[in-house]
């Protein structure tokens, strides 16, 4: 007897013998990790409670204003904040503060957002306007998440907010090109300025960067050029910048580090570059401060991440990537050939960097 196998036979064998292998493997693998998961520490996940208290992410401020160490993560990262609008003159503004209007780039997951608005303290919702452009889809739909949230029913412990959802605007767009805005985006942003005559109401206006510039590509100044001279708005930034004094074979060792933070090759600018630039987009050059803020930052994010690997470590849990990152700041502590500064700055037309008073 001959037996012929045709082409359609010896594919189907092949496809069989493997969908086959395929399900034994699985059988295999699922009877292996259920023996071991029933007393493993997986069930981590079953503990957690959501929705999460916080998802900050940032450097962090590693002092409290009593000058001792901060421990936690959540409150570095709200410090961070509450320092970089210390340094424009933000807080504590007076019971007859101005109306404010604010463009943040990369608000994160609404955490910042709401802490924003709690440190401006606006009394009224008349008195606030609130822009916030994220390339992160996930990280917009929390945040919008989070603020309903908390404007319908503010966490035991936290301030009530005198504001109503129409104050709030996020949207997801890259906030490095300006050109590429939709016309919801530009609308919203330039509404802030005085489209629709809110220039009249919202005469106090400023640019928002906290812990994120140093990704924008191709660089900072489309968005700064926009903001200063379409927008005249004030610039309030946390960012990183090389040490003049760097060595070559330093700074090269920055530029590669750069790109695997998917950063664009020169992202780290000297402060010289840093001043000349932001006069170039049309900030006063009288008005600029560059703050080195690097000896509360980058040992105390660079210890915490040590910790919480260490303690997580207990449960089976690794930090995996923020672990390289914590030896790279760990890196920046020690030779500084990089610097974390809070930057300040205020166009041309004079705005006060002062604490705002008055109608605007």
């Amino acid at each position: 007897m001959v037996w012929t196998l045709s082409a359609r036979d010896f594919v189907m064998g092949i496809v069989v013998g493997v969908v086959g292998s395929a399900l034994l493997a699985g059988a295999v693998a699922f009877t292996v990790l259920r023996a071991s998961a029933a007393y493993s520490l997986g069930h981590w996940k079953l503990n957690l409670k959501t929705p999460l208290d916080t998802m900050w992410m940032n450097l962090g401020f590693w002092r409290d204003e009593d000058g001792k160490p901060v421990l936690r993560f959540d409150e570095a990262c709200l410090g961070l904040l509450r320092e970089m609008l210390k340094s424009a003159g933000l807080l504590d503004r007076g019971s007859d503060a101005g109306p404010v209007s604010v463009l943040d780039l990369g608000f994160g997951c609404g955490d910042q957002t709401l802490a924003l608005a709690r440190l401006l303290e606006p009394k009224s919702s008349h008195l606030f306007r609130y822009v916030g452009l994220t390339l992160n889809r996930s990280q917009l739909r929390t945040a919008e998440r989070r603020i309903r949230r908390e404007l319908a029913s503010p966490p035991r412990g936290a301030t009530s907010l005198a504001l109503t959802l129409e104050c709030f605007q996020l949207f997801c767009a890259d906030a490095a090109k300006p050109a590429s805005w939709s016309t919801d985006v530009r609308d919203a942003v330039l509404g802030l300025g005085g489209g629709g005559g809110g220039g009249a109401t919202f005469g106090h206006r400023w640019l928002l960067a906290l812990d994120c510039l140093y990704h924008f590509s191709p660089s900072r100044k489309p968005v700064f050029r926009f903001a200063a001279g379409r927008l005249d708005a004030n610039l309030a930034a946390f960012d990183l910048i090389l040490n003049s004094q760097a060595s070559w074979r330093d700074t090269l060792l920055v530029r590669l580090v750069g790109l695997l933070m998917s950063c664009p090759l020169r992202t780290f600018l000297t402060e010289d570059r840093y001043r000349a630039d932001m006069v170039e987009c049309g900030y006063d050059p009288k008005s600029i401060t560059i703050r080195d803020v690097s000896d509360d930052v980058f040992a105390g994010v660079a210890d915490y991440l040590e910790r919480q690997e260490e303690a997580l470590s207990l449960y089976g849990i690794s930090i995996a990537g923020f672990k390289l990152a914590g030896r790279l700041f760990g890196w920046f502590d020690r030779s500084r050939v990089v610097k974390a500064v809070i930057v300040v700055g205020r166009t041309t037309s004079g705005q006060p960097l002062t604490p705002l008073t008055g109608g605007g």
